[in-house]
């Protein structure tokens, strides 16, 4: 099933067939150029409901910068909404590899990051990260 919100398409149905009906879904995305940078935030409750988060980042930030702040500003909601079970869904490729462990970061800056995101994981028993296509996200 694809919710629309504001003009966006949000695919409510999970990536994966096998998946759980109870999860909730996390879709993350953040942006970056130089008139500034922000993230936005999706949560889809298992009953489809949206939950919706923008953020302007008042900071310079690269574009992997703002995924990560997208990232991280949604798994702080999802601990503050007390959720077990989570599928996060973004467009950065770099991001989700890392996160899931494919890659290494390197850069100082994005180890940081990384080391953040790891940090938050571990309070969701259940999770999955995947990267889709920006169209699927934004």
């Amino acid at each position: 099933m694809v919710t629309k919100s504001k003009g966006k398409a949000y695919d409510t149905s999970p990536t994966d067939s096998n998946l759980p009906n109870d999860m909730w879904q996390l879709h993350v995305d953040g942006a970056s150029n130089h008139k500034g940078a922000g993230v936005g935030v999706v949560i889809i409750t298992p009953d489809e409901t949206l939950l919706e988060q923008a953020i302007t980042l008042f900071f310079s930030a690269s574009n992997n910068e703002a995924e990560y702040e997208a990232l991280l500003a949604g798994l702080r909601l999802a601990k503050e909404l007390s959720i077990k079970r989570l599928v996060i869904y973004s467009n950065s490729q770099l991001i989700t590899n890392q996160a899931s462990g494919e890659y290494m970061a390197k850069h100082p800056r994005m180890v940081q990051y990384l080391d953040k995101v790891q940090g938050l994981l571990k309070e969701f028993p259940t999770f999955t990260i995947q990267q889709v296509p920006g169209v699927r996200n934004n």
